[in-house]
């Protein structure tokens, strides 16, 4: 029986090389982050790489990426290296922004192997004003009918529902009115 390509012998929950090789190039690339009052600056060192090396990206709405990969150089004929500890591979760091990280303005300058990428803050929310609202006092005769007439208010999804008791008086006899846009006036009375 043919076993080349049987996978029984690894674990069932085992990582995927790529994420390996991610785990190692997050763990090997140094970064610091610096917050300043209107920007948050992250600052990787990317030894040996151009800026068109480089990659930093915005996923899912809130998450940096920053990636690049160094080569090993080719060896020429009759040099061959005899001790290499410089490190080549994957570069990588991956940060989730804050809420208030605006991914709309995000500037990256890479100077001397050090990558430094500007996140602009977002203003933050204007507090919210007192509403005043306005009223008027009723007359004595309207506040009277006011505290006679019973009412039921009913709030559903989409709008309310205003139920009033109104015995013994026709549709004639009632007025509904929508004053300045957000007061409702409702008279009741014979011969309206």
């Amino acid at each position: 029986m043919d076993t080349a390509g049987d996978d029984s012998d690894k674990p069932v929950n085992a990582p995927s090389r790529n994420y390996v090789r991610d785990a190692k190039a997050m763990a090997a690339t140094p970064a610091d982050v610096k917050e300043y009052p209107n920007s948050y600056v992250f600052i990787v060192d990317m030894p040996g790489l151009k800026s068109g090396d480089i990659k930093v990206q915005v996923e899912d709405e809130n998450a940096l990426l920053i990636s690049g990969e160094r080569k090993r150089e080719e060896e020429k004929d009759g040099v061959k290296y005899i001790r290499m500890e410089r490190r080549v591979g994957k570069f990588m760091r991956k940060f989730t922004l804050p809420e208030n990280a605006n991914t709309d303005a995000i500037s990256a300058v890479c100077q001397d192997g050090v990558l430094t990428v500007t996140v602009e803050k977002l203003p933050p929310p204007e507090p919210k004003k007192p509403k005043t609202i306005e009223y008027t006092q009723p007359n004595k005769r309207d506040a009277k009918a006011m505290a006679a007439t019973l009412a039921d208010v009913k709030e559903y999804p989409n709008s309310y529902v205003f139920i009033v008791d109104m015995p013994g008086l026709k549709s004639g006899d009632i007025k509904v009115q929508v004053e300045d846009d957000v007061r409702i006036h409702i008279q009741l009375g014979k011969g309206l």
